[in-house]
């Protein structure tokens, strides 16, 4: 009989122990579970329901507790618009009344892995589904931002905008996205064109404001040349009479030479002083 008490005991410490130490059981449906312990601090694999996971320093009286979180799945509008890079200059250049430019409207959502959920609740020091949510809504226009700073590159190419006006999303945007914020998984991008741009009139304006300005800066050229080349003709000139003039300050007499080459008489004044 004392046997058989005994064995009841061990039986039901081990069931004790397996009941504190089993953690999965805490977790609802549609959440996931974070351990956090004064030993062993932020426990790394989240746990998930249904899926069996025991700990063992549990058992330790007031030593761990499990954090429990929804994932927020947010779905959030977006809308860009803008015009092609320089339209309205061309469009002046050219005297038309083009349209360049281009409007997007749709909506971007997302969700959180359910393995990063341990690092943030470590990185951002979580105790409750409150602070999940507010690092979601930081997070979220974060996502929008680099989303709209893609979009209005995308918006310049044509064939980017086609294949959004045909399919409602950029897959390798998703892909750009996915990269920056790791957190985030099943990132959704939806997106319809309100106003195309007409890019045939664009090259062509474009275009034509090229040859333009290429025209203006062969004639500036041409021009700068021939003002250059009279720039150092004048100075050239000006040097040979600098230097005339040290020659003549120095051997007054040669003004006689010069005016009998001249034709004329030759000066009274040589110079050397006059006889007596």
């Amino acid at each position: 009989m004392k046997k058989v008490l005994t064995i009841l005991i061990l039986l039901g410490a081990a069931g004790v122990c397996f009941f504190l130490g089993w953690v999965q059981f805490q977790v609802p449906p549609g959440a996931y579970g974070v351990i956090r312990s004064k030993t062993h601090g932020t426990d790394g694999g989240v746990i998930r329901p249904g899926e069996f996971r025991w700990v063992w320093y549990r058992l330790i009286p007031t030593n761990a507790v499990v954090q429990v979180y929804t994932l927020p799945e947010p779905a959030l509008p977006i809308e860009i618009r803008g015009k092609l890079p320089s339209g309205d200059v061309y469009s002046a250049m050219a005297g038309i009344a083009g349209d360049f430019s281009y409007e997007l409207k749709g909506s971007f959502s997302y969700s959180l892995r359910p393995e990063a959920l341990p690092g943030l609740v470590e990185r951002w020091n979580m105790s409750s589904q409150k602070d999940l949510d507010a690092y979601v809504e930081k997070l979220s226009p974060e996502i929008e931002n680099r989303i709209r700073q893609n979009l209005w590159t995308y918006a310049e190419r044509e064939d980017v905008l086609e294949r959004i006006r045909t399919g409602g999303s950029i897959p390798e945007l998703e892909g750009t996205l996915a990269a920056a914020f790791p957190a985030a998984e099943n990132l959704a991008i939806r997106l319809e064109i309100l106003n195309f741009p007409d890019f045939t009139l664009y090259r062509e304006v474009k275009e034509f404001y090229g040859d333009y300005i290429a025209s203006q800066r062969q004639t500036l050229s041409a021009g700068l040349d021939r003002m250059a080349g009279e720039a150092v003709a004048a100075k050239r000139r000006l040097d040979e009479l600098s230097l005339y003039g040290e020659l003549l300050s120095k051997y007054p007499i040669l003004l006689n030479y010069l005016a009998l080459e001249k034709g004329f008489p030759p000066s009274g004044n040589t110079g050397a002083g006059s006889a007596p």
